[in-house]
């Protein structure tokens, strides 16, 4: 590779490609960090004793305001499914900001203190004495006014309406901190909390609503309201005179234990105005999330952080039993930040908010957040609630339920507020839901269908949950309650997620076919001759959505077909913790105890398969691998530690040579990567010891996830033939197309779309389909008898490669095309029987004859189509391995396309990065993001084994 300085080198973007990062007019900078800090921060902790030891409570009187703002959401979706221009997150933070900001003013001029932002809702304190209440309530009726006077409906330019309500209380508070020497966090509490969120409860649109307790202590000959039936709550109507209030000499009160720069006219808030102070600043980052503080300590703008994200969401509650006092409370909730931290930092979360909400504690917990992705994060998410809810069920007394809700989608991510105070927070349907479930489904861990598929976990880590109506959420599709593995014992249940069917051959993998055919024909010849120069193990590797499991589904369909004995499953993420797992799955199923229904079957079936007096004594070897109770014998009894570890390794192979050497067998493993390294270790002996022939799938590994040692014995043994799927041919896709669809013919012009679009990869390809279909951009429809369709023939030479009979299915219909789509297929994982169909399918049952086509909708742009979530989700999960440098070089080079030239590359890039270009492009190169461009054609090699590492980088120029 060139040095960035020549113009003649060019690069070469390899998929995903990352979204276009726009140029954002920065924010207005803050005078000092410790300014741009403070604005992620209330008043409340600014200005308080930041000394204490956590966990501590600080009691006082104050008036709260909570404003929740309705359309955000129906705003968030809206601008999530377009890619039109000025669509985009920034547009979206500009609208959000805009009419956040401007109730926010109102707030903060009346001498408000803006507590949090909860999603779409606003909570704000006024901390004053006892005494000084009733003006205060009065004081905050008046900026309620205000803000239903100059915010109480906005229409926006994408056509969703922002409507305000708000509910006002007033008393006793508690300010609880908590956390530890990393984060802290904050929660106010007391019954004003409580009444506050009742009163907003009661509040309809363009409403003010006043709780019991502070009509009880308001000026009521001031306040003009309207009863409420059945209520002890007003409904505000006007205000008689303006509050007895100074908010000028209740704002100088602020902080006088503090230095500030002179207050200028203009300035609504004094916190704005702080002048440096490295204590103060070193307590207040640990209130800001660290997504947050990268930005401000790198100076850049907070407007990068604002996207559109998909992302998975954890809501905790923690509900108190009825004789908990507050300090109790207080301690409770320490307990609980404690554990809670401890999950995310073990499963690459974050703590967003914490919140009192209906008498209890809740947390917002988020994964995926920028610097956080990862490809199973779902996965992880689950775990991490199920770890939750044990410890906070089981460990802390004063909790009487813990609920988690866990949902995973699409999220806007970015700060929301207003210049000098605001919060870095998540919005959208799916962070809705969250919270929807979490109070819907108390004392469990409740998921939404996308997690459940998405987390690639066994259908038997599940329960499907009641169907419940719930506030605010229409069609929320099948909830699930995680009930994690150790809920049920199972024995050799991995079954393969994706199966091959009858009239759908693979595509375009011919030559990996040959591969495997010829190893498996030479194989079993040399086992008939007694030679042992075979190769006996085939591994293919790729990255995600190359199509690893369909090959692998299509060498299992091929080799049962020609009466060969094929034993296969798929491995998940969570098997690779649990030593002998693959071991006890194979042994399983070679043993043929996999369905038994007991322990004594099972017993049963092994006493018939090992008659062999000398291997009889070692049976109860399988005891804890088969889940048996065979009694422990002599010669067992006298074994101990390495010697009885190294006897039992040697009974499973004689086990597992005898067993193979009575039939030929064919073992596939999808998901290999996921092999524990005890199960490494078992198959190196036995694919030199036995005559078996094993098949796997495995992903290309990070550095910091390397194999086991064994594992790489495996790959590099001279029988072993390694194959690195590469892209589908162009050629190919269009047959791929339709074949996902279950159609004879797509446009030209979709066939283009999706070569340009998929790269060649599977999933890529079906996941532009999706969009494509769920957008209206293309349609299905029955071809007529009368049409022509000569030219069918020429791309599909056998059109029994398409065309397949319906099923019947109760899944309803997407459209009067009269066609379903199976979104199960499109979400990319497999539970159920019906995850395993991989195309549209017509309902009609009663005619075989039936042939679908698909059509460009009318008015469609294919080209404003959104890049699809879940490839989306990959770009990001790369993203976010890379390093800052490396990730400003990737995003500067997709805003100049799918090739560049380093000179413009170094043109448009910050001066500041001229010193780590060519340091980033190396490493860019060296983990494939980057190639270059210069038309090489790389040849097929039929297996490729990195047997070393190579400091040199390709390059054709």
């Amino acid at each position: 590779m060139k040095e960035s300085g020549n113009s003649h080198t060019v690069g070469k973007c390899t998929p995903p490609i990352c979204p276009k990062m726009g140029r954002i007019k920065p924010e207005s900078k803050a005078a000092h960090k410790i300014n741009s800090i403070a604005s992620h921060v209330p008043d409340v902790v600014v200005y308080g004793d930041l000394s204490k030891e956590v966990p501590y409570a600080e009691n006082f009187h104050g008036v709260l305001l909570f404003a929740d703002i309705s359309g955000f959401t129906a705003l968030t979706e809206k601008f999530s499914m377009s890619s039109k221009k000025g669509y985009g997150a920034d547009q979206l933070t500009r609208t959000l900001n805009s009419y956040i900001g401007e109730i926010v003013t109102h707030i903060l001029a009346a001498g408000g203190d803006i507590l949090n932002y909860a999603g779409d809702a606003i909570l704000a304190l006024w901390k004053v004495e006892r005494m000084q209440l009733s003006d205060v309530i009065s004081l905050a009726v008046k900026c309620s006014l205000n803000i239903q006077d100059q915010c109480g409906i906005r229409e926006t330019e994408v056509g969703c309406q922002l409507r305000v309500k708000i509910g006002i209380s007033a008393g006793k508070l508690s300010k609880v901190i908590m956390g530890d020497k990393v984060s802290e966090y904050f929660v106010v509490i007391g019954r004003a909390v409580d009444e506050v969120r009742l009163a907003e409860g009661l509040a309809v649109a363009s409403t003010i609503i006043l709780s019991p307790n502070a009509w009880e202590l308001c000026d009521r000959d001031n306040i003009a309201t309207d009863p409420i039936e059945n209520e002890r709550a007003v409904k505000v109507r006007y205000i008689k005179q303006e509050p007895n209030f100074s908010v000028e000499e209740y704002i100088q009160s602020k902080g006088k234990h503090l230095s500030h720069e002179n207050i200028i006219k203009g300035v609504v808030r004094k916190a704005s105005r702080l002048m440096p102070n490295a204590d103060l600043e070193k307590n207040l980052r640990k209130y800001v999330m660290q997504t947050v503080l990268q930005k401000i300590d790198d100076d850049q703008p907070l407007e990068y952080l604002s996207e559109m994200r998909p992302a998975t969401i954890v809501f905790v509650n923690l509900q108190f039993r009825h004789y908990v006092t507050e300090s109790a409370q207080c301690f409770a909730i320490q307990q609980a930040t404690d554990g809670i931290g401890h999950q995310m930092v073990k499963h690459q979360g974050r703590i967003n908010k914490v919140f009192m909400f209906d008498k209890g504690c809740t947390f917002l917990c988020v994964f995926g957040l920028p610097g956080d992705k990862r490809e199973d994060e779902s996965s992880h998410a689950l775990q991490s609630a199920f770890g939750i809810h044990e410890f906070c069920s089981k460990e802390i007394r004063e909790v009487s339920t813990a609920s988690v809700g866990v949902t995973s989608g699409p999220v806007f991510c970015g700060v929301v507020g207003h210049p000098v105070r605001h919060e870095y927070t998540v919005i959208g349907r799916k962070v809705n839901l969250a919270a929807r479930l979490m109070m819907n489904y108390p004392g469990v861990v409740s998921c939404d269908r996308e997690t459940y598929c998405y987390s690639k976990l066994p259908s038997f880590y599940f329960n499907e949950l009641p169907k419940k109506a719930m506030k605010g959420v229409q069609n929320p599709g099948i909830i699930y309650q995680y009930l994690a593995k150790k809920h049920q014992k199972t024995v050799g249940k991995a079954l393969m997620s994706v199966e091959r069917e009858e009239n759908y051959p693979l595509l375009g993998r011919e030559k990996e076919m040959e591969v495997f055919s010829n190893a498996l024909k030479h194989f079993l010849q040399c086992r008939k001759s007694g030679s042992k120069d075979y190769h006996n193990v085939v591994i293919y590797e790729a990255a995600v959505g190359y199509g690893k499991s369909r090959l692998l589904a299509e060498i299992v369909f091929k080799a049962a077909k020609e009466g060969l004995r094929v034993i296969s499953f798929e491995l998940a993420k969570t098997d690779i913790k649990q030593p002998f797992y693959t071991v006890q799955t194979l042994m399983a199923h070679l043993l043929s105890v996999s369905n038994c229904k007991s322990y004594v079957e099972r017993e049963k079936v092994l006493v018939s398969k090992i008659r062999q007096p000398d291997q009889q004594d070692y049976l109860c070897f399988f005891n804890d691998l088969l889940l048996v109770k065979f009694p422990l014998s002599k010669k067992v009894s006298l074994l101990e530690g390495k010697d009885k570890a190294q006897q039992m390794k040697t009974f499973f192979i004689n086990v597992f040579h005898m067993i193979v050497e009575e039939e030929p067998c064919l073992c596939v493993i999808d998901e290999a990567h996921y092999i524990d390294p005890v199960s490494w270790e078992f198959i190196k002996e036995a694919c030199e010891k036995t005559p078996v022939f094993m098949s796997m799938a495995l992903r290309r590994l990070p550095l910091q996830n390397s194999l086991s040692p064994a594992a790489n014995k495996v790959i590099r043994n001279p029988r072993t033939l390694y194959v690195k799927l590469s892209g589908l041919e162009a050629s190919v896709i269009a047959q791929l197309a339709c074949q996902i669809l279950g159609v004879i013919r797509i446009p030209r012009e979709v066939e283009l779309f999706l070569v340009e679009r998929s790269h060649g990869v599977p999933y890529y390809c079906e996941e532009v389909l999706k969009s494509l279909y769920l957008s209206s951009v293309i349609v299905l429809e029955e071809m007529d008898d009368e049409e022509e369709d000569d030219d069918i023939d020429m791309l599909f030479p056998e059109p029994q490669i398409v065309i397949k009979k319906s099923k019947q299915t109760d899944l309803p219909t997407t459209s009067s095309t009269n066609v379903l789509i199976c979104y199960a297929f499109f979400i990319g994982s497999a539970k159920t029987e019906l995850l395993k169909t991989r195309k549209v399918k017509a309902l009609d049952k009663a005619s075989s004859d039936r042939k679908f086509v698909c059509h460009i909708g009318e008015a469609a742009k294919l080209h404003e189509i959104p890049i699809p979530l879940a490839l989306k989700g990959m770009a990001l999960s790369q993203l976010d391995h890379m390093l800052p440098a490396e990730q400003m070089v990737v995003k500067f080079a997709a805003i100049i396309g799918h090739t560049f030239t380093t000179q413009m590359l170094q043109y448009i890039l910050p001066e500041v990065m001229d010193q780590k270009l060519n340091q980033s492009l190396v490493s860019l190169f060296r983990s494939h993001i980057f190639e270059c461009a210069s038309g090489h054609t790389e040849t097929w090699h039929p297996f490729a084994k990195e047997t070393e590492h190579s400091d040199m980088l390709d390059c054709f120029c």
